[in-house]
Parts: structure tokens; C-alpha cells; sequence
């Protein structure tokens, strides 16, 4: 029987033999194995399929939603809050970090929206960014006058013990007392003043008068004349 013409271009191999361009691919494959593993086993299925990535992107999706939902919960105790849901304050937040921004009136007001976003369950800080207002009208004379408004309508403090004066801001407070009460009250009494920005208590706490050796000698005496 005649043999058949040859194909141009197809040569004859034996088989199971690779071609030279089939070796290469193959060698370069078993080459790009990680370092150790079994170059008869094959590559995990996961990284054929690209699972890895789904299921990273899919972790990253829900984090989004979680950091959402979150945002969303903070915004609303800021707008419904009855001091300030007028200030349009805004709120970001980034893992678990929340980041306030606006302008608000008083330092109270400042450490009140920190305070309320800090307690909700999921933040795990607050970056305070508020800022308050002075409206470029008010002066340290003005600070330190509403200042003293504020401590005189508090009953808790005695204007006899505790006074006032503001630089720039900051509001120091100054004087003598026995109660540790009556110098919180005035640290609160002074962030409700507007143009607060920082208040610094300078007042000493005293205790109860120590009685001196002379007066604890005359007052033996006195009672020695009495018996």
C-alpha cells in the first residue's frame, strides 16, 4: 500500500512525548510552584477558581455594611439629641473609629457629642473634631463674664469661694474651697459659657482646719479649771 503524503509542518514524535513549546509551558508551570510543595499535586482549587478573592472581597463587603450600619446608628443619636440636633453635626467612621466634624456653641456641647458616641456598642474610639463657635464678636472680658453668670446661677458654688478670668479661650478658675463637688460643679458651670474652649481649675482644696498645739494647750486648761 502507497504511503501517504506527509502534512507540511507535522513531523512525527513519539507518543506521549511533549513538543518543545509543550515542555516549556510544562516547566514553567512545575517552576511557579511554591517552594516545598509536591509538583504532582495540583494547586488547590481555591486559587484555580479565584475562591480566595470572592471570599476576601466578600469579607470586605460585609465590613463595609457593618462600618455602615454603624455610621448610620451614630448620625442618629447626633440628630435626635435635644442639644444637638441643630448643629447638623456629621460623623464618619472607619473601623470602629468615629470622627466628628461641625461647630457647636459651647464646650459642654462638644464633650456632650463625644460622650454620647463613645457609649455605643461597635466604636472603639472618637477622634473629637468639633469646633465652637465665638461668632468673632465675643472677648475675654465677654468669656469671663458669662463665665461668672454661670457660676452664680449654680447653687452648688459659692462665687466667695471660686472666681474666674479667660485667656484666649481658655477659662482658668481660681480660689479655696473644702468641697471637691462644689470645684466639678464650677468646671461644668464654666464649659456651658460660650467662647469655652478649655476650662483649667487652678483651685485649691483645703481641709478642715488642723487645731495647733497652743490652742489644744489653752483648751486643756479650760478644762482643768472646769473640773
Amino acid at each position: 500500500m502507497p504511503e501517504k503524503p506527509a502534512i507540511p509542518g507535522n513531523t512525527h514524535r513519539p507518543v506521549g512525548k511533549p513538543q518543545p513549546r509543550e515542555y516549556e509551558s510544562q516547566k514553567a508551570q512545575l517552576e511557579s510552584l511554591p517552594h516545598g510543595e509536591n509538583k504532582e499535586v495540583k494547586r488547590k482549587i481555591d486559587y484555580k477558581t479565584g475562591r480566595a478573592d470572592w471570599e476576601e472581597k466578600a469579607r470586605l463587603v460585609a465590613r463595609r455594611q457593618e462600618q455602615k450600619g454603624l455610621e448610620g446608628r451614630v448620625q442618629a443619636v447626633l440628630d435626635s439629641d435635644k442639644d444637638l440636633k441643630g448643629y447638623g453635626l456629621k460623623a464618619e467612621v472607619n473601623q470602629g473609629k468615629v470622627t466628628l466634624s461641625g461647630i457647636v456653641d459651647t464646650l459642654k456641647e462638644k464633650e456632650r457629642a463625644e460622650k454620647l458616641v463613645a457609649g455605643l456598642p461597635g466604636v472603639t474610639g472618637v477622634e473629637n473634631g468639633l469646633t465652637i463657635s465665638t461668632d468673632g464678636s465675643i472677648d475675654d472680658a465677654d468669656v469671663t463674664q458669662e463665665v461668672m453668670e454661670e457660676l452664680n446661677a449654680d447653687p452648688g458654688i459659692n462665687l466667695r469661694h471660686i472666681g474666674a478670668e479667660s485667656r484666649e479661650g481658655t477659662v482658668i478658675l481660681r480660689g479655696n474651697t473644702e468641697n471637691p463637688e462644689e470645684i466639678e460643679a464650677a468646671i461644668r458651670a464654666a464649659s456651658k459659657a460660650r467662647g469655652v474652649r478649655h476650662v483649667v481649675s487652678q483651685v485649691k482644696l483645703k481641709g478642715p482646719a488642723e487645731t495647733s498645739l497652743e490652742e489644744i494647750f489653752h483648751s486643756q486648761v479650760r478644762n482643768d479649771e472646769e473640773d
